[in-house]
């Protein structure tokens, strides 16, 4: 399996990358085997309780020792990440655009890009419409269910995200027609990739390869 690393203040942190299934099969309120980061960039092994990933991405609740009775609760203002099976969930704050302006809040994401200063992370949040018509239990239902059968490769529920900066939607209206200047903003020291973006040899679609090929530039860069 992959390395991945994450850069981070002041330290490095190695993930394991993410396999190609999504979530594994657990029962919800199980205990699998798991470990977090936490703020210091210290590594602790044990257990978290499944649960509806929707939940995960606000909130997770972790035994110190697998097999303890003894639970604490993590959220992303007080844990860098966490990592069960194989998927690596990193803490991160995603900026939305409203009618009132921009709106920040903070989840964890599950990482899906390799090495490099610029990430791409998964975030399915209650921003979606299933929220406004229906109670949370069934939202938290339905979209648990739209995860476990999610197509990698989609853009939806995407976000972007360069060194310690916001994570943006990448299937939002402001991004789509903005694209060229935004990718500026995450690519934009590397002429190159550039060119290849305002030629459209690069359009929104290819945001995986852009990313993978930005971070393997950036990487080869520093050894210059």
């Amino acid at each position: 399996m992959k390395k991945f690393l994450i850069i981070l203040p002041a330290f490095l942190i190695s993930f394991q990358a993410i396999s190609q299934d999504w979530f594994s099969n657990h029962d919800y309120g199980e205990s699998v085997s798991a470990y977090v980061l936490g703020m210091a960039g210290d590594t602790i092994k044990g257990s978290i309780k499944y649960d509806f990933p929707i939940v995960m991405q606000k909130r997770i609740y972790f035994n110190p020792i697998q097999g303890s009775n003894t639970r604490e609760e993590y959220t992303p203002d007080n844990l860098i990440g966490y990592s069960i099976d194989g998927k690596s969930w990193v803490s991160t704050t995603v900026i939305m655009e409203t009618f009132n302006g921009p709106f920040k809040f903070k989840r964890f994401g599950i990482l899906e890009s390799d090495p490099g200063p610029v990430s791409l992370l998964r975030i399915f949040d209650e921003q979606d419409k299933l929220k406004k018509k229906i109670n949370s239990a069934e939202a938290e239902k339905k979209l648990d269910n739209i995860m476990l059968n999610y197509p990698e490769n989609s853009l939806d529920f995407l976000y972007i995200k360069k060194n310690e900066g916001d994570a943006e939607l990448l299937s939002s209206k402001t991004f789509k027609k903005s694209f060229t200047s935004k990718m500026r903003l995450y690519v934009g020291d590397y002429e190159a990739l550039i060119q290849k973006i305002e030629s459209k040899q690069y359009q929104l679609g290819d945001l995986q390869k852009i990313v993978a090929e930005y971070n393997q530039w950036f990487e080869s860069e520093r050894y210059r």
